[in-house]
């Protein structure tokens, strides 16, 4: 009586044995791969790639470099890792994304219409798949731009780098200028303080009272004198002339030393308000430029080559465990 058993022993010399007794089926399942990874690859829309690369400054105010004597790092020194992570952020926010879609008119470029549903997701989700942003080992940013269109592809990649110049700009100058009126406010509170000082300094002048430490020596001299010499007449005419001493000269002392601090606090503002307008008016580039995208003169995508290889082998390798996973569960007589 004939018996059969699953008898499975998959080793090196079976499996090539297996395979080889199948070559012509997978012969025919390689051809078939061929054929329609060769069609499928000519089907997809070819894309064009833009690239645009660019640095980020370092993160130090523009107006350090520009007004001081001593030059600051920042204007003309290239950022490091931290500066590369601000561009990024940037780069990839929504509000520079909304930005280059609404500029170059993506959405009516793309197809997609403004009255279908989800008409701003299909176009953001156009936009993320065919745009990345990548760091290099140098510390710049690599701006990549996928389109059918090689005009269009470097056209989006340099408006991003433009747009994001602005934005950039635009950002710290928010900042800047919330700063420059308050720094305003203050220059001008201290000038209005100034000019009461000097009022209150000169109503002491008034009385006759210019330096009182010159003035009390000289009078205190002349009026000892006077003593020593029982000068009636001298001795009440210099006390006279002391009395505007006595009553403003502690006056004229204090305003004067509130008038240099207030002096040295104008001073101070003054440079800070400088400071403060030069960094809202943001007139000096927030990136170096290493390349502009170019329009490229050949497709990217799709490699056809790379395409029909990877379908053939993976349609081989599904052959093979297809054969091995059916040899494994065909019974097989045993004597």
């Amino acid at each position: 009586m004939e018996s059969t058993e699953t008898d499975f022993n998959l080793n090196s010399t079976n499996l090539v044995i297996l395979v080889w007794s199948k070559r012509k089926l997978l012969l025919l399942i390689g051809v078939i791969a061929i054929v329609v990874s060769t069609i499928a690859s000519f089907m997809i829309t070819p894309k064009f790639k833009a690239t645009a690369i660019i640095y980020p400054p370092m993160d130090n105010q523009i107006s350090k470099e520009l007004l001081s004597p001593i030059p600051q790092a920042g204007l003309t020194v290239f950022g490091e890792s931290k500066e590369m992570e601000q561009l990024l952020q940037v780069l990839s926010s929504n509000t520079l994304r909304d930005l280059v879609i609404k500029k170059l008119d993506l959405m009516a470029i793309w197809g997609v219409g403004p009255s279908e549903k989800f008409a701003k997701t299909k176009v953001n989700d156009i936009y993320n798949d065919n745009i990345r942003f990548r760091p290099t080992q140098y510390m710049s940013v690599e701006i990549e731009v996928m389109d059918p269109s090689p005009e269009l592809a470097a056209e989006i990649a340099n408006t991003i780098v433009t747009l994001e110049d602005s934005l950039m700009r635009s950002i710290k100058a928010q900042v800047a200028l919330k700063g420059l009126m308050v720094v305003e406010a203050q220059y001008e509170q201290g000038l209005v303080e100034m000019k009461g000082l000097e009022d209150s300094l000169a109503s002491t002048m008034a009385q006759g009272v210019f330096n009182v430490k010159a003035q009390a020596q000289g009078l205190f001299d002349a009026y000892g004198k006077a003593v020593a010499n029982n000068q009636t007449d001298a001795i009440r005419a210099l006390e006279k002339k002391m009395e505007p001493l006595k009553r403003y000269g502690s006056k004229n002392v204090r305003y004067k030393e509130e008038i240099l601090n207030k002096a040295i606090q104008i001073t101070d503002l003054g440079t800070s308000l400088k400071t403060m307008q030069i960094e809202a008016a943001q007139a000096v580039p927030s990136q170096f430029v290493v390349d502009w995208a170019s329009v490229p003169d050949k497709k990217a995508f799709p490699k056809k080559s790379i395409i029909i290889i990877l379908s053939t082998l993976s349609a081989l390798l599904f052959g093979v465990f297809s054969i091995v996973i059916a040899d494994f569960f065909m019974p097989k007589p045993k004597e």
